[in-house]
C-alpha cells in the first residue's frame, strides 16, 4: 500500500449546492439548525459539567451567611475546543430539570457574558446588568419576579450613573433574580500580546493587562470576597498569561479545569473519539437531519477527523457543522468524506487547526497506482 494525496470522490449529489434545487437547500437549512444546538455528551466535557455543578453548589451553601467569601473557578482552552458550549449545555440542562421536577424556571440561575477588548468595569457591570434586563424580558423569573419593561429600565438604569450606583445596581439584582453563576467568557481579552508572551516565555516581553484590566479584575476579586456571586472564567490557551500576570487573583480560582484534547495514540481517546462520532451520527438521525447514515463512523474518516480537530471534540464537532449543510446542499443522500475534506480546507486550516486535509490522504495498492499511470499510454 502507497500513501497518496487525493480528494474523496463523492459518493452521491452533484459536485457542488444548485441553488434552484430548493428542496436540497430547505434540507440543508434544517440540518444547519440542528447541528448549531446539538449535544452529544463525552466524558471530559461531562466531567467539567459536574465540577461546575459542584462549585454551584458549594457556593450555595457559603452564601447563605452574608458576606461570606466564595472561591472562583476557570477553565483554560484551546478555541473552539468546545468551552463555551458546555456552558450553554448548562444552562439548557439546568432549565430541562426544573421543567421535568415541575419547578418554576429561573432563566437567571447562570447568566454568560463576554469580555469585549479594552471593556471598562462599567462596560461590564453594564454587560451583567443588560443580560439579566433585555434576554429574558416578560419571561418568568425566580420567586415569581417577571421582567417587565418597567423593571428592565430599573435593572439597566440611566446611561450616566457612576461606576459605583452600577455596581450596587449589580449587586442587587443578581441577589433578586436568583443569580447562582456568572460565567465570564475570552478572559485573555483583559490582556495585551498574549500571543507574544506565550511564544518567547517572557511576559514582561510587551505583555500587560489593557488599561481597564486591573480595575476589572480587583472587582471581581472583591466580589469573590464579598460572596456577591460565584464567577467562572473561561479563556483559550493564551489566557493562561492573564492569570500568571495576577497570581493573587488566580489564587482565588483554585485549580484550573482542564478540558484536554484526545490523544490520538492512545487506545482509549480513540474509542472514546469513535463512540463520539457513532453517537453524533446517531442522534443526526434522530433529530431528522439526515436519512442515512453518514460516513462518521468509518476508520478512516474517524483518523482523519481526529487529525484535522487535534483531538479537541469541540472543534471536531464545527469541522461537521460546515460540512453536513453544504453536503446536503449539493442533495447528497447523507454526509461524506467529500464533505469533511471540503470543511477541513475552506474552514479549519484557515484557523490553523491543521496544515493539510487528513482526508485526502488515500492509501492505495501499488499495482492500483501504476496501473493508473498506464491509462493514458494505453488510450
Amino acid at each position: 500500500m502507497t500513501a497518496i494525496f487525493r480528494k474523496p470522490a463523492r459518493i452521491t449529489g452533484r459536485a457542488k449546492p444548485d441553488l434552484g434545487d430548493a428542496a436540497a437547500q430547505a434540507r440543508s437549512e434544517k440540518a444547519e439548525a440542528i447541528v448549531a444546538e446539538m449535544w452529544v455528551d463525552t466524558d471530559r466535557q461531562r466531567a467539567i459539567l459536574l465540577a461546575i455543578r459542584q462549585y454551584m453548589r458549594l457556593c450555595k451553601k457559603l452564601r447563605k451567611r452574608r458576606g461570606t467569601a466564595i472561591p472562583g473557578r476557570r477553565l483554560s482552552q484551546f478555541s473552539q475546543a468546545g468551552k463555551s458550549a458546555i456552558v450553554e449545555r448548562l444552562i439548557a440542562e439546568l432549565e430541562q430539570e426544573a421543567i421535568a421536577a415541575g419547578e418554576e424556571h429561573n432563566p437567571f440561575r447562570v447568566i454568560h457574558i463576554t469580555i469585549d477588548t479594552r471593556m471598562s468595569l462599567k462596560m461590564l457591570y453594564q454587560e451583567i446588568l443588560n443580560r439579566l434586563a433585555d434576554d429574558f424580558l416578560d419571561q418568568p423569573g425566580a420567586v415569581g419576579l417577571r421582567v417587565t419593561a418597567e423593571m428592565a429600565e430599573k435593572i439597566k438604569g440611566k446611561s450616566t450613573d457612576n461606576v459605583k450606583i452600577v455596581e450596587q445596581r449589580v449587586e442587587e439584582w443578581t441577589a433578586k433574580l436568583g443569580v447562582e453563576l456568572v460565567v465570564v467568557d475570552e478572559v485573555q481579552r483583559l490582556v495585551t500580546k498574549p500571543e507574544r508572551a506565550l511564544a518567547d516565555g517572557d511576559l514582561d516581553d510587551g505583555t500587560f493587562f489593557t488599561a481597564d484590566a486591573t480595575d476589572v479584575t480587583k472587582k471581581l476579586q472583591g466580589f469573590l470576597d464579598r460572596g456577591v456571586v460565584p464567577l467562572f472564567f473561561i479563556g483559550d490557551e493564551t489566557s493562561e498569561v492573564f492569570f500568571k500576570l495576577n497570581q493573587q487573583f488566580a489564587a482565588r480560582l483554585g485549580d484550573p479545569l482542564e478540558l484536554k484534547p484526545l490523544n490520538m495514540g492512545k487506545t482509549a481517546d480513540r474509542r472514546q473519539f469513535h463512540k463520539f462520532c457513532v453517537e453524533y451520527d446517531k442522534e443526526l438521525r434522530r433529530h431528522g437531519a439526515i436519512a442515512a447514515p453518514s460516513c462518521l463512523p468509518e476508520p478512516d474518516v474517524l483518523t482523519a477527523l481526529i487529525t484535522a480537530s487535534g483531538g479537541h471534540i469541540g472543534r471536531a464537532a464545527r469541522i461537521i457543522e460546515v460540512a453536513l449543510p453544504k453536503a446536503l446542499a449539493r442533495a447528497a443522500v447523507t454526509m461524506e468524506a467529500y464533505d469533511l475534506s471540503n470543511a477541513v480546507r475552506s474552514f479549519a486550516i484557515g484557523l490553523d487547526w491543521v496544515d493539510h486535509d487528513p482526508f485526502s490522504i488515500q492509501y492505495v495498492p501499488v499495482q492500483q497506482i501504476a496501473a493508473e499511470e498506464a491509462e493514458p499510454d494505453a488510450a
